[in-house]
This record gives C-alpha cells, structure tokens and sequence, in this order.
C-alpha cells in the first residue's frame, strides 16, 4: 500500500477548504462549531482506520514489528499535528521510510525486530531532521523547479497505487519498478484474486456512488469502507484481513529506551532515512484560507523530527510526512490540523480497546480505496505537468528525468536529482555573467 480534495484540481487538491462564513463559529459555541469538530474528529476516525492494515503492512515490509508501524501513526502524528505549518500533513511510517530503515540497519547489522535498535534510529532520524532543519534543508527543496516538483508528487502517487493494488487484487509483481509493476498487473489479470477484485471493485463502486452525491460526498471513504467491510463479512467473502499481518497489540505503548551504542554507526543511515521523509513530505501541499504552502517549510522540519525524537521513545518507528494518509484525510474531509491529531488519538484507541474488530478490515478495501487515492493525487497534478511542458524543453526534460527516476530510484537521491537539474539554468546565467560582466549590469 503506499500522501484529497474531492472536487478541487491542481495543487488546491492537498489544499485546506476555506471555512464557509458560518465557520466563525468555531471560536465560539454554537452548531456550526459542533459540526466542524465532528468533521475534523470523522477525518481522524477514518485515517485511524486506514493507518492499522497500512502501518502494520509496512513495518512487517521491512523486517519490524507489526506494533511498531501501528505506534507511528499514534504519538508521531499527534505531535507532528500541533507543531507543523501544513496543517493538513499527517506525519507517520510510510513504505519508503520503511524500507529505507530496513536498508540501513542491514547495513549496520543490526536486527530490525529489535526494539531498542528500531528506537535509536527513530532518535537520530529526529536529530538529522533537526540539523537539516538549521541548516535551511527546506528551504531549498523549494528550489526545485515546478514540473519536476510536481512530477516527484506524481511518482509517489505511482507508487501509492502500485503498491495498493497487490492488496486490492491479490496479485504481487515481483519488479522493482512502479510502472513495470502496475504494467504486470494488468497484463496478468487471471492472475488477480476473484475474490480480492470483486471485493475492490464494489469498495470503488460504492465510492463512486457516494461521491456522485453533494451530501454524501464528505463521507465517500468512510461509507466505501464501512459497506466494504460490511460486505465481505456478511458474504464470508475469503480475502484476507488486517490480522494476517500480524498480532495487534493490546494496548498502548510503553516506554522505551534506545541502543545507545549503536547511535554511532547509525548516523549515516539515520541521514538517509530523513531526507526520504522529507523528499516525500515536500510533495504534500495545504493551507487554509486558499493559500499555497508546500510542507518543505523550516516549521514543518522540525516538526517531524520532533515526531520522530518522541516516537523513538515510545517504540514508533522512523516517520514523516506521508502524502496517502494526508490524501485520505483530505479526502474524508479534512480542513485542520485536529484532524491529524485525532487520527493519532483514535489510533491508540482503537489499538488499545478494539482491536479485534479492526482486524477485520478487509485488505482488498483498503487497496482500492489508496488506489482512488493515489489516482486522485496524479491527476490533481495534471494541470501543473501541462503547465511545466510549455515552458519549454529544459522543463520538458526535468518533468521527465524527476517522474523517471521517483519510479525507480529512492527518493532521497530523486531529490537529489531534482535539485541538480533545477540548478542548471541558474548556473548557466551565472557562468553568462563571469565571462560577460557588462552584460549583466542593467
């Protein structure tokens, strides 16, 4: 599985609605100020919902402790809520941060199943984010011209829905890359679970149904997701469930310490680790009012690394900005920050009272519905893709390289990638003016 605004285009898409006028009422009593808190409280609920199968998914990808990916999307994204400046970023485990992590403790030979292995590298991703914090790390990835920025975002929407379908149809392709993987899919469709699709495909229908419709439409996802799961228990369907991933906790997190001696040679590693969250966090965009603001923001860094330096402590892995969990909140609703920070409140809750019964979300329904996600995400980014192709060909060439490259290569160095090419042009101005220093007087 591997971050929506149901009728907006372009970057409004990840984009805090504007309050209507009666919104005033939320600094005051009064039922419109009731409504509000219901819808934001609705959006966590629903992000709760879908952080069980997708942070347990994710964290047994990597080698962890199922526990350990349900814990990030607690403490973390609560945190991460009240101090971040895009405030409809959810911060939790994402796959890329999830395998990255995986990668680096193999490197350090160290065992990912080991709490307190997984808890020192949580630390010192927050402390590398912190230190790039100071050094203006975001600042520069606005830098990156816009169609290669926008085709970053649409290659983690690739990688949204390629690795949503898996859980939609049963069907696992063994590429590395995205497109060959969604390319597999649909070249193998009697491979595909009937069972899985069916269940997929009457999750989206009934979506779609509830979309189509102005006073169903803020609750599209919860009603596709609570029909889904009704569906399949009432039909016995045989797909599998959020329990085969794993056993649920029973409760809530306890305190717990890091390696301390392993810090040392986690450093490089722990620094690889938070520019793969960061890379994904700059896709994520969202500001009240109607206001642009990408998550790249000297706040927002420091927000997540202190995300990660809390959840380290309480057996959370690595976290960022995840562009699938912020689209589905946006997508059920979102307007605020307190819709992340009830997603993490009602996370633990559900973790530490119901756990049985979110277990039996249906995976099936949870990939089709990141899968609506995902398509969502790509096709908001449509206008500015076209924006960027007539601009010219250098543009052409950077949207191009950065999709290329998101689907194929991590996203640390896509990053990386996308800030060199961008740079070119103003190099290019600068060696103009050193070897003509009239020409660059007015």
């Amino acid at each position: 599985m591997d971050q929506v605004e149901e009728t907006g285009t372009g970057r409004a898409e990840l984009r805090a609605r504007p309050l209507p006028r009666q919104a005033g009422a939320w600094r005051g009593p009064g039922r419109w100020c009731v409504g509000a808190w219901v819808g934001e409280v609705r959006a966590g609920v629903i992000v709760a919902l879908f952080s069980v199968p997708e942070g347990m998914a994710y964290a047994a990808l990597g080698g962890f402790d199922p526990a350990a990916g349900l814990y990030a999307g607690a403490l973390p994204a609560v945190v991460g809520a009240l101090l971040c400046r895009s405030v409809l970023m959810v911060t939790t485990l994402t796959s890329a941060i999830a395998l990255t992590s995986q990668e680096v403790l193999a490197e350090a030979h160290l065992n990912p199943a080991d709490g307190a292995n997984v808890a020192a590298l949580a630390l010192l991703v927050g402390v590398a984010m912190a230190v790039f914090a100071l050094l203006r790390l975001g600042s520069a990835l606005r830098l990156v011209c816009g169609g290669a920025t926008a085709a970053f975002a649409v290659g983690i929407a690739v990688q949204i829905v390629a690795g949503a379908l898996t859980d939609a149809t049963g069907y696992r392709a063994g590429h590395h890359n995205q497109l060959l993987r969604i390319a597999a899919w649909a070249a193998h469709p009697h491979a595909w679970s009937s069972a899985a699709s069916w269940t997929a495909a009457a999750t989206v229908t009934v979506w779609l149904s509830a979309h189509r419709r102005h006073h169903t439409r803020p609750h599209a996802v919860l009603i596709a997701l609570v029909v889904g799961s009704a569906g399949v228990r009432a039909w016995s369907a045989p797909v599998p469930l959020a329990a085969s991933l794993g056993a649920l906790p029973s409760g809530l997190p306890q305190l717990s310490l890091p390696a301390w001696g392993v810090l040392a040679q986690l450093v490089p590693g722990a620094c690889a680790v938070a520019l793969v969250a960061l890379a994904q966090a700059a896709g994520i965009s969202g500001e009240p009012g109607g206001g642009e603001h990408r998550a790249g923001s000297t706040r927002d860094v420091l927000a997540q690394a202190a995300a990660n330096m809390a959840g380290a402590f309480f057996q959370a892995m690595p976290v960022g900005g995840s562009l699938s969990r912020t689209g589905v909140a946006v997508a059920a609703g979102a307007r605020t920050r307190w819709a992340a920070v009830a997603s993490g409140v009602a996370l633990a809750a559900l973790v530490a009272s119901c756990g049985r019964t979110v277990a039996l979300i249906p995976l099936p329904v949870i990939g089709a519905l990141l899968v609506v996600v995902g398509v969502k995400l790509a096709l908001a980014r449509l206008p500015e893709l076209r924006a960027a192709w007539r601009r010219g060909a250098y543009e052409r060439v950077a949207t191009v390289l950065t999709f290329l490259a998101a689907t194929e290569f991590p996203l640390q160095y896509v990053l990386l990638l996308g800030a060199a090419v961008s740079a070119i042009p103003w190099l290019v101005v600068q060696l103009r003016r050193c070897r003509s220093p009239q020409a660059a007087r007015p």
